[in-house]
């Protein structure tokens, strides 16, 4: 009866330690910035280079490079073994309005992306910025021609990445959106605008369509990017027709996307800035950016990816990462919150 016992609990306890154990989190953090120049002081800031992942690059610094920008660029991603993502339109709205647009857009924008080739670089990751939304709300058209059905703009998505597809047969590809000016799952937008209160549509439907056409054309998304500042995030941007913003829970908003994605077995990278920062000073924009990042961990939020990310007047200063209002600054504070140091990748 004794050995009985004695190998039932040796059986117990080999499955105990058999059983899967949690991954710890282990996120990707990503810097991404117009003064990609800056990023060439390398001695200033040696623990953020060890500790990101990657950068990612506008297509415009590929259109039009100083000289010798580039080949200094991609030796230093080669250096320090850095992958690489460019965010480009896709579908551009000054293209033409019908079936050609997706072929005639990823012609241009390949043009671009071979330049860095030609410098001796690679790209890992294509960044598609909101290419449906592109197509159906062009911006500074005056001739008034749009799509006006979204499976018409997805299937120009579709022959746009065949395109690149076939230029550099190993890229992968996101999907970006700018999350808070789409309703989601039936309810509104931030400004709550239009006919259905949804700004440029249901993004249920946008997401969902895209994504089933590129898997059944045989490439298929990696994963998505979420843009959505943080002031929009906790409801402080002031909406045209919410009063107020907060009566919609926008971080649990964007968390149920982030799951979603995941039941889909898409990557999730959430671009982490501030609308109200970047359009203040470096130093609030540093300060807000990393509040967007404690809440929505708060929230229970684990991005594949955190990509610190502006667009805007601020931040002024790129280096050193010493200061911690500088972008590199920043991205080095970040990295302590999500991963509790940079250690190297």
């Amino acid at each position: 009866m004794r050995c009985l016992v004695l190998a039932v609990l040796f059986l117990a306890a080999a499955c105990a330690s058999a059983a899967p154990q949690a991954k710890p989190y282990r996120p990707e953090v990503w810097l991404c910035t117009a003064s990609a120049e800056e990023l060439l002081k390398q001695a200033e800031w040696p623990t953020v280079r060890r500790g990101i992942t990657g950068i990612k690059l506008y297509v415009g610094l590929l259109h039009e490079p100083k000289p010798g920008v580039l080949e200094k660029l991609v030796k230093l991603v080669k250096e320090n073994r850095l992958q690489v993502a460019v965010e480009l339109g896709c579908c551009l709205d000054f293209g033409p309005m019908d079936e050609t647009n997706g072929e005639w857009s990823a012609r241009s924008e390949t043009t671009a992306l071979d330049r860095w080739y030609a410098a001796g670089g690679r790209v890992d990751y294509l960044d598609l910025d909101g290419p449906v939304r592109r197509l159906l709300f062009p911006e500074n058209r005056s001739d008034g021609k749009c799509f006006t059905s979204m499976d018409a703009a997805a299937d120009q998505v579709v022959r746009s990445v065949q395109y690149f597809r076939r230029a550099h047969p190993n890229m992968r590809y996101w999907h970006l959106t700018n999350f808070p000016n789409w309703g989601y799952l039936g309810d509104v937008s931030y400004h709550a605008r239009g006919p259905k209160r949804q700004d440029y549509g249901e993004y249920d439907d946008a997401h969902r369509i895209v994504a089933n056409k590129l898997r059944a054309a045989g490439i298929p998304l990696a994963g998505v990017t979420i843009d959505n500042p943080y002031d929009y995030l906790i409801g402080e941007r002031p909406s045209v027709n919410l009063k107020p913003a907060t009566v919609v829970n926008w971080v649990k908003r964007v968390r149920a996307y982030e799951d979603r994605c995941r039941t889909e077995r898409l990557e999730v990278n959430l671009i982490v800035n501030s609308e109200r920062g970047g359009n203040t000073s470096d130093d609030l924009f540093a300060k807000e950016t990393l509040a967007m990042v404690d809440t929505y961990m708060k929230a229970g939020g684990r991005p594949t990816r955190w990509i610190v990310q502006g667009w805007y007047a601020c931040p002024k200063v790129i280096v050193p990462e010493t200061d911690p209002t500088t972008l590199t600054g920043l991205v080095k504070g970040v990295i302590e919150r999500v991963r509790g140091g940079a250690p190297r990748r």
